[in-house]
């Protein structure tokens, strides 16, 4: 008989977010699993100090915790020296903890319990919430985000070490979770829910500028990673062209994004947008763009929009942000330096691939699949 889970899930970025992994997976979990989606506290969010269903089987709270990935700058820089403040990670753990006690309570007589985490610096919890199995679903570089303190680095390698089992989503994050401690890291990527982007369901939406220049697109996090000197010159050498970006950024990179558009008419940043609204904002576009520079978090990330652009029917152009983007086929043109993706994006708009094939492409990775390989791997039998 299969038995029935209470599942802990420790995300690193809140159920209101950017709907990614987290929720792609919490949701295509079994019906007759229940999960508390443990959320980080982020300022000016709507924090939810007791559960609050937000989806069938679904409740989340928010934790107060380090907040090391802040948008704002000063915010990181005093969540870094707390983290290398012992008295104060001791009280904001001991907090963390008693949250947990507390919410134990969630668990239902008889059934297992599962943490699944995939915020490291949430770990805490785990004495407290006294799991019967931990799954590690680690989604980044948690080290190169954003800088960590050294002495909350071993959290992390005792919990690689800890876990029952390591699940990563790339190649290159394979190695580094070896390189912490795992034993055997299992891949499970990214992916898409490829019906939500195909053109017979969904109309492109209507974008700034003039309706007869085609538009390169970019929907994402608009960080450091990005290479806005890249979109400039993408956007010089194409007037013709409207180069759209969607997505929220940090203030430091608001002040450049104000000064490229400034500089380039032609380029268009609409900030964040609701996750109903991205298909139709793909569908507009004519080429999809992830113009990442290559740095240790980027060599190890596996673009989720890569998958959407290709569901909606959009061929990708990509810097070669990592080693092993060729293996993504037709999905995407790869170019090395700004001369070189200047001109992929050309040849795309002159040329683009069969939509039919990209969309393959994507079927290849729809969520229901990957999530079926995820429900296994955490719930299904250990080695």
């Amino acid at each position: 008989m299969r038995p029935v889970w209470d599942v802990v899930w420790l995300s690193d970025i809140p159920w209101s977010s950017l709907w990614q992994r987290p929720q792609q997976l919490a949701t295509r979990f079994p019906d007759d699993a229940r999960i508390l989606f443990v959320e980080p506290w982020t300022l000016g969010a709507d924090a939810a100090w007791r559960p609050r269903e937000v989806a069938p089987r679904i409740k989340r709270v928010t934790i107060p915790f380090l907040p090391l990935h802040a948008r704002n700058p000063r915010l990181r820089r005093l969540a870094y020296r707390l983290g290398s403040w012992g008295a104060a990670t001791s009280a904001l753990f001991a907090l963390q903890g008693a949250l947990a006690r507390r919410w134990g309570r969630f668990g239902r007589p008889g059934a297992r319990r599962l943490a699944l985490v995939q915020n490291f610096l949430a770990t805490p919890f785990l004495d407290s919430w006294k799991a019967d199995r931990i799954v590690y679903d680690m989604i980044d570089a948690p080290l190169h985000f954003a800088p960590v303190p050294p002495r909350l680095v071993p959290q992390w390698e005792r919990l690689l070490s800890r876990a029952d089992r390591v699940v990563v989503t790339s190649g290159p994050l394979r190695s580094l979770a070896r390189s912490g401690g795992a034993a055997d890291p299992l891949l499970i990527g990214n992916g898409v829910d490829a019906a939500r982007f195909d053109p017979a369901r969904v109309a492109p939406a209507v974008l700034p500028g003039s309706t007869q220049a085609p538009v390169l697109g970019y929907v994402g996090s608009l960080h450091s990673w990005v290479d806005l000197d890249l979109v400039g010159a993408l956007a010089a050498a194409i007037p013709e062209a409207r180069i759209v970006l969607v997505g929220p950024a940090p203030p430091e990179i608001t002040t450049a994004l104000d000064r490229l558009i400034a500089s380039r008419p032609n380029v268009f940043w609409l900030g964040p947008k609701p996750y109903d609204e991205v298909p139709s904002i793909v569908r507009a576009f004519r080429v999809g763009l992830i113009p990442f520079r290559r740095t240790p978090l980027t060599e190890a990330v596996n673009p989720v929009k890569l998958y959407e652009y290709a569901a909606a029917g959009i061929p990708t152009v990509a810097t070669r942000f990592r080693d092993d983007v060729d293996d993504w086929g037709e999905a995407a043109r790869v170019a090395e330096g700004h001369d070189a993706f200047i001109g992929a994006c050309r040849a795309a708009l002159a040329s683009p691939p069969s939509a039919e094939a990209l969309r393959a492409f994507a079927h290849r990775h729809d969520w229901d699949a990957i999530a079926e390989r995820f429900r296994d791997a955490c719930l299904g039998e250990m080695p």
